[in-house]
């Protein structure tokens, strides 16, 4: 049994969030809210004061973003935190509109339909700070003619723009390749073999090493080459290789989602510009493989084959 109540979201604030709270002790809230969306968060997280992890409007964004693609499981105390390190909110303007319109397409799940979009309640959609924003990138959207508005305020999208969405098809990622940052040492093989490979592999993602790879590139070349043809990077900073330094701030720096792992033994060396990230902490190629996937499963899409 469940008992039901009207209250504020514990994230944005809004007030006619409703809440469900699990008979019996379950220490959960389940939350359906007009802005963030539906989600389920522990009874202490919700208590927590979250403006240390950025505004608002940034939080709802993530949550009702990652609601659409079936990625989101129970916010607990370290979820925000980890949800910001593996997702890229500082889009520009165009960037937004292309998420509007992929929203669109999601949303619609036709071409001939016309989905309702409301500025006050779906901002959190583009990452907009609120419905102004939003207003505005619809009304460039159909200014473009991307989107053709109705008289009853639905959205459809036009030939146009089906034509950018074709084009975002082919210049996206659409890979599941996962490049792994590390230290090319035969004390690693174990890790490499028994820990990054089946963690991955479990959650759909094609691990790459650049070392095990032929090539005739300049190594460097190739290294920014591969990470840009992949959808996340994993960086394992056990050894305190350069390299791996380099390679994870590459990433980061355009938007390709980024986890890191050290060994327990290694953890007190990290440099301090990469201390205060979270990192997955192991000792054996066994718990470096499921705490892997946990913090896959947690921060990511999981990739269907």
């Amino acid at each position: 049994m469940k008992a039901q109540m009207v209250n504020e979201c514990p994230v944005c604030k809004v007030v006619d969030a409703k809440i469900t709270v699990p008979l019996g002790g379950n220490d959960v809230y389940e939350v359906l809210c007009p802005v963030c969306g539906p989600y389920t968060i522990t009874q202490t997280t919700a208590a927590t004061d979250h403006s240390k992890h950025g505004p608002a409007w940034l939080l709802s964004g993530i949550l009702r973003n990652r609601v659409l693609t079936g990625n989101l499981s129970i916010i607990g105390h370290d979820s925000f935190r980890q949800m910001l390190e593996a997702t890229r909110t500082d889009l520009d303007p165009f960037e937004k509109l292309d998420l509007l319109l992929l929203h669109v397409h999601q949303l619609a799940q036709r071409i001939d339909r016309a989905v309702s979009l409301d500025p006050d309640k779906d901002y959190p959609l583009l990452f907009a700070q609120d419905g102004s924003e939003f207003g505005y990138l619809i009304r460039k959207a159909v200014d473009l003619q991307w989107l053709e508005m109705f008289p009853s305020g639905a959205y459809r999208l036009t030939l146009n723009g089906w034509k950018r969405l074709a084009e975002l098809h082919r210049t996206s990622v659409g890979t599941n390749q996962a490049f792994v940052a590390m230290w090319f040492d035969s004390r690693l093989d174990r890790a490499w073999s028994e820990g990054f490979i089946p963690a991955l592999n479990h959650c759909g993602y094609a691990p790459i090493r650049v070392d095990l790879v032929e090539h005739n590139e300049k190594i460097c070349d190739r290294i920014i080459a591969e990470i840009r043809r992949s959808a996340l990077v994993v960086a394992d900073f056990t050894g305190q290789r350069g390299g791996v330094y380099f390679e994870s701030g590459f990433a980061m720096g355009i938007g390709i989602p980024v986890i890191r792992t050290c060994r327990k033994d290694d953890v007190d060396k990290l440099h301090f510009d990469t201390r205060q990230y979270s990192h997955v902490v192991w000792q054996t190629p066994e718990d470096l493989k499921d705490n892997l996937i946990h913090r896959i499963s947690a921060t990511l899409p999981i990739k269907r084959q």
